[in-house]
Order: C-alpha cells, then sequence, then structure tokens
C-alpha cells in the first residue's frame, strides 16, 4: 500500500513539532471534490533512558510561538494555493449551491 504525503509539511527547526496540509479528495454526486485538512503533530522528543523517540501530547508556553508560525505559514499556503483544477481565485474554494429556499450557514 502506497503511503499518502503530506502536500505541505512546517516544522520550524529544532521545535519538535510540525504542521501537515493534507489534500483529500472524495467522490460526489457532482464529481470527485478536492479539499485540504490540517493536522498538527504531537511534539516528538527523545527519551533520555531509552534514547526512543516518542510523542507528547502537550506543549510548553516556549513552544507556542513555533506552533503559531506553523499555523501562519499553513494558512498562507492555504489561501494562496488553489486547489487543482480550481479555477477560481487562489485559496478560495467554490461555494456550494444552496437550493433556493435553504439559508446557508
Amino acid at each position: 500500500m502506497a503511503k499518502n504525503h503530506p502536500e505541505k509539511k512546517i516544522s520550524p527547526v529544532n521545535s519538535g513539532l510540525s504542521v501537515a496540509i493534507w489534500l483529500n479528495t472524495v467522490t460526489t454526486d457532482d464529481g470527485p471534490r478536492r479539499f485540504r485538512t490540517i493536522t498538527v503533530a504531537p511534539k516528538r522528543y527523545r527519551d533520555r533512558n531509552t534514547g526512543e523517540w516518542k510523542d507528547s501530547g502537550s506543549y510548553t508556553p516556549s513552544d507556542l510561538p513555533a506552533l503559531v508560525f506553523a499555523l501562519q505559514k499553513a494558512i498562507e499556503f492555504c489561501y494562496s494555493s488553489p486547489l487543482p483544477g480550481q479555477k477560481d481565485e487562489p485559496g478560495a474554494e467554490a461555494p456550494a449551491k444552496q437550493p433556493e429556499d435553504e439559508v446557508p450557514y
């Protein structure tokens, strides 16, 4: 099975954390639809006793600037890069058509 790779990965140097942008495709009645999702990977660290790499479920206050930086870069990428095959403005997905009598959310 082929491994799925992120469309873009943002990993501030020596921060131990990363943000990945994934390109997804779903099949709808109107044909394939592409969209992006973003994951924030857990902070990675090396266990001093075993030497193994592990994931942390939390961040320290000093991690927050790197996390904010990575998230800002993810926002910039998503809003400046059109989806493959997209003809609208970069980063703007075409709005879904709503029935005339339905109020959009």
